[in-house]
Formats: structure tokens, sequence, C-alpha cells
């Protein structure tokens, strides 16, 4: 039990610093925003209600850079803490190099999930309201310029979730607690971080299968990059509507298509003999 109080209080306390860093840069970019746009804004006269819309447009335009400076805290705020402990961040999060034939599968099972869950949220019978919460939550990660979007989106925030998520949070709660267990709580805490009900349950099972695929291969680099190739196709699509003249038929064929790669990834990672558990660690530097 003592075990158990000891872990979760170590989970809690990275997550305390990821949660901490992202969102005290985030308040202090709206606070140096409004102060700079706020004098300006007033003095076009505009009303209070437009003035908050206008702001609100403002406060879209600098998410993306909020993000990225939060994102780099978080992990600089990491490193130095890993450094202190005369550890490192790859150590501590089993940043650990994989086989070949691991990252091929990865590769495959990104390529069959990008398909297969996001063709899934338009086949499924979702509320219409349940998908516009989730169409509003996209839009505020794709109000800055497509180049910023790749680097924070699709490249930058998959690593710190993966650090976070399955580095820290799954790998503490996994040493006093069954693996499934410390998998389903730490794929909950990761999808209700995404906002909405929606994108809380597609999270939360995109973060299921990096936990399985984490606990085969005994690294978080897989999960890595299934994350940024997941992510870097969520950007695509948003901000160029290359699916917009797909049929029902060609969704339905891309669906089965994926599903299919996603199975055979998942298969392969739970059949694969080979392990990274004696390789050497990714460094940091």
């Amino acid at each position: 039990m003592k075990n158990l109080f000891k872990q979760i209080g170590k989970a809690l306390g990275y997550f305390a610093v990821y949660f901490s860093c992202m969102n005290i840069v985030d308040l202090i970019a709206g606070f140096v925003w409004g102060y700079m746009k706020g004098a300006e804004l007033r003095a076009m006269g505009m009303s209070s209600e437009e003035a908050m819309a206008a702001f609100q447009t403002v406060k879209d335009g600098y998410r993306g850079i909020s993000m990225l400076i939060g994102a780099l805290l978080t992990l600089l705020v990491f490193f130095i803490i890993e450094k202190v402990k005369k550890t490192s961040l790859a150590k501590e999060t089993d940043m650990k190099m994989v086989t070949g034939k691991q990252l091929g599968l990865t590769v495959v099972g990104a390529l069959g999930g990008m398909f297969f869950l996001n063709f899934m949220l338009n086949i499924l019978p979702i509320p219409k309201e349940l998908i516009g919460d989730l169409s509003s939550g996209m839009s505020s990660l794709t109000s800055y310029p497509f180049w910023l979007a790749i680097i924070v989106n699709a490249i930058l925030i998959p690593i710190l979730e993966e650090v976070v998520f399955r580095g820290y949070l799954f790998s503490r709660l996994g040493k006093a607690m069954p693996a499934v267990v410390a998998a389903i709580i730490s794929s909950v805490v990761f999808g209700l971080c995404h906002g909405g009900l929606v994108w809380a349950i597609w999270a939360g099972v995109v973060g299921l299968i990096i936990c399985v695929v984490r606990v085969k291969t005994g690294s978080i680099i897989p999960g890595m990059i299934f994350h940024i190739i997941m992510n870097t196709f969520g950007m695509v699509v948003s901000y160029f509507p290359v699916l917009e003249k797909l049929n029902n038929v060609g969704m339905y064929v891309l669906t089965i298509a994926g599903g299919i790669l996603l199975a055979v990834y998942i298969v392969g990672i739970l059949m694969d003999k080979g392990s990274s558990q004696n390789k050497a660690e990714v460094k940091v530097v």
C-alpha cells in the first residue's frame, strides 16, 4: 500500500509539472496580449461584446506560440528535474531504441489508425452537438499558420504527451498496480485532457493502443511515432480539405483498410519476440 501511494504521488507530481507549465504560459500570454490589445480595441470604439470577440480571435492567433513555449518549458523542467536526480529524461521515461520491425509496424499501424479512428467518427451515429464540440476543439488548434501547427501540434505536443502520459504516468502507476489498470487510468486522464466527450473517448482509445505498444516494446519511441503520424494527418486534413470530395464508398473502404492495418499492427506488436529492454537509451542533449 505504501508503494501504491508513493507511485501515485510521483505520477501526480509529474502531471502537475506538465499541467502547471502549459497553463501558466497560456495565462501569461493571455495577460500580455490582453494588455497590448485592450487599449487598441477600446480606441477603435468597439462595444464590450465586439471587443471580446476580437480578443478571442487574437487569443486563438497566439495559442500556437503559447503552446510551443509551454511544451518546451515543460520538457526543460523535466530535463532539469532528472539532472538534479542524477539521472536522465530518457532513462526515466524509457526512451529506448527499438527494432526496425517494431518501427515498421508502428508506421503501418499509424497509417491504418489515422483512417480507421478518424473516419469512424463520421460513420458512427454520434449526435451532431457532440461532433460540433469536437470540431470547435479542432478549430482552436488550426487558428494559426500551418507550419506552426505542424511543429507544435503534429511534432512537439505528441512528444511531450508521450513523455508525460506513457513515460511518467503509465510507468509510475505500473510499478504499483497491474499494467491493465495503469493503462486504463493513464488513458482516461489523457482523454480528459483533450476536452469534450467525443474527443476524450477518441484520445483515450489512442492512449490505450499506445500503452499496449509501450508494454511490448519497453519504449515510448514507437508511441511517439504513432502519435506524430496521427496528429500530422489531423493537421493536414484540417488545413487542406483533401477528403471533402470522398464519397461514402471511399470512406468505408479506407475505414476497413485502416482497421485491418491497425489490427495487423497490434497483433504484430503482441506477437513480436524482439525486446528493447536491454538496448541503450536514447541520449537527450
